[in-house]
């Protein structure tokens, strides 16, 4: 692996960015294309009520909340996370989370390994539907092995 020294260092707001129009704004800090496949870190601004179906994938999924309040399921369990908590999900444990303040939060993620870039990159379009296509984005995840298993959190 040849490294790219200009991506070793990123200032504030920095990295490679990813919009998803279900309130989400994805800043790379890394890609399993820059680490060989060994881990993808991303900071992740979600909007107030935003959050994702319920799902499993087959990454480990690492999040340290920075901002905001989230309410978060990991498996039948519910919690909620305020800024400085952490919470490590093992691949294949089914879990959902939802921005549950009145402003945008803010976590560091980390898949390991890495690779769901390409996942979210390819969910922009479908984010861009009047309903959420819970098939199409079934068939989607497929591909990376990221499975829905059910609906996003409500309050």
């Amino acid at each position: 692996m040849v490294t790219d020294t200009s991506k070793l260092f990123l200032d504030r707001g920095q990295g490679e960015t990813t919009f998803q129009a279900s309130g989400e704004f994805w800043v790379w800090k890394a890609t399993g294309e820059m680490t060989d496949g060994k881990y993808d870190q991303v900071e992740l601004i979600t909007l107030p009520q935003a959050g994702p179906p319920e799902h499993t994938h087959t990454q480990d999924e690492l999040f340290y909340f920075l901002e905001g309040t989230y309410r978060i399921k990991i498996a039948d369990r519910l919690f909620t996370a305020t800024p400085g908590a952490f919470v490590r999900i093992p691949a294949g444990v089914s879990h959902t989370w939802r921005n549950i303040g009145k402003d945008a939060g803010k976590i560091l993620l980390t898949y390991v390994p890495g690779g769901l870039r390409g996942f979210l990159e390819k969910m922009i379009p479908l984010y861009l539907t009047p309903e959420l296509d819970i098939p199409a984005i079934a068939a989607l995840g497929a591909e990376y092995g990221l499975v829905v298993t059910g609906p996003p959190l409500t309050d």
